[in-house]
Order: structure tokens, then C-alpha cells, then sequence
């Protein structure tokens, strides 16, 4: 009981960044992610508004330009079976 002890105390230790004892697996590899999304946070979600405004406007565009030109084909293609239509 006592080497399986050692190892899972050997297995902490290395799975701990800075070779620092962790009590939980992994937990400082998390608080070590952590940290480092709270300092790019600041940096990265400017830039990530400003691409996906530009993005949406460009699609909202698009889709006004889309439904221009169904539109249009829409009341050509009206046009044309009301001149095909036979006069009864």
C-alpha cells in the first residue's frame, strides 16, 4: 500500500507544472490556463468584436443582395408566364 502511495504522490508531482506538489491531478495545469486567459482576455476579445462586426456586416450585405436579385428574377419570371398564357 505504501509504494502505490509514493507513486501517486510521484505522479502529482510531475503532472504539476514548476514541479510543485498539486493536491488534485492537473489542477495547477488549469490554474495555469486560467491565468493565461485572463491576461490574453483584455488583448483578444477587441480584436474578436471587430472581426466578427465586419464579418456580419458583410453577410448581412450579401443577404440583401441575394434577396434583390431573387426579387427580381422572381417578377421576370411572372412576367414571362403571363405572356405565355394562352387568352381564353
Amino acid at each position: 500500500m505504501m509504494k502505490w502511495e509514493y507513486e501517486f504522490g510521484e505522479e502529482l508531482a510531475r503532472t504539476c507544472p514548476f514541479g510543485l506538489r498539486c493536491p488534485v491531478p492537473g489542477m495547477g495545469w488549469i490554474l495555469l490556463g486560467t491565468l493565461g486567459a485572463l491576461v490574453v482576455a483584455p488583448i483578444a476579445i477587441p480584436a474578436v468584436k471587430k472581426a466578427g462586426k465586419a464579418i456580419a456586416k458583410t453577410a448581412v450585405k450579401g443577404g440583401i443582395v441575394a434577396y434583390e436579385g431573387s426579387k427580381e428574377l422572381v417578377s421576370e419570371a411572372k412576367a414571362e408566364l403571363a405572356a405565355s398564357r394562352p387568352e381564353v
